[in-house]
């Protein structure tokens, strides 16, 4: 963590001015500026000096906040990842019933997505190894969050699958995966209608008697 306050000079009408800003204000700046290089140029062809030029700062200022621009990208994914982490806490935390909340929380996870559709693009279109090493670190953070939520489910007999865990895995990266093949695409999304997919997967998988047979 850098410890000091990053004083930068910028200009007014009466004349010059020292503004200071905080390591974590100077971060989130270098992050704005590596999500409007990678939109601009893309991912691979952008470099430290694009982002360090495009938020104002000298190159060697970057190297005080992350190590590589794979890294910055990572820093983006975990911001996104975060919000929905704090959607996921907070959904759990009203205790409501099993299967309106796996609902609500697949709802808000497709939600999220296509909110952020242009980083996912990023993401799971151009990154490399690296980036996507950071960010699916980052993306086990809710995947563990649930499991443990459906596990606790099967074990009140609200879920029937044999491995209640590894069944919400597989129906969070099929979930995660045709997002990620219908942004790449560049079509409009239908909400709804992935939405609708996605829980009839989910009900289908986790043992819902009444969609298995009633579908």
């Amino acid at each position: 963590m850098v410890e000091e306050l990053i004083v930068t000079q910028t200009v007014s009408r009466a004349g010059r001015k020292r503004v200071v800003k905080t390591p974590e204000a100077r971060r989130a700046d270098i992050m704005r500026a590596g999500l409007e290089v990678f939109r601009s140029i893309g991912f691979a062809e952008a470099t430290i000096a694009d982002i360090t030029s495009a938020a104002g700062m000298g190159k060697g200022s970057f190297y005080l906040y992350f190590e590589t621009k794979d890294h910055v990208l990572g820093a983006l994914w975990e911001e996104y990842v975060n919000k929905f982490v704090a959607t996921t806490e907070e959904i759990l935390a009203r205790g409501g019933a099993w299967w309106p909340t796996i609902d609500e929380l697949l709802t808000a996870l497709i939600d999220h997505a296509v909110e952020h559709a242009e980083l996912h693009r990023l993401v799971y279109g151009s990154a490399n190894a690296k980036a996507l090493e950071l960010c699916r670190a980052s993306n086990a953070r809710v995947i563990d969050l649930i499991c443990e939520f459906v596990t606790r489910g099967a074990a009140a007999g609200a879920f029937r699958t044999r491995q209640p865990a590894w069944t919400f895995r597989m129906i969070y990266h099929a979930a995660d995966g045709l997002l990620d093949d219908l942004i790449a695409g560049g079509a409009p999304l239908d909400t709804a209608e992935i939405t609708r997919s996605v829980l009839e997967l989910a009900h289908r998988s986790l043992g819902d008697v009444v969609v298995v047979h009633g579908a």
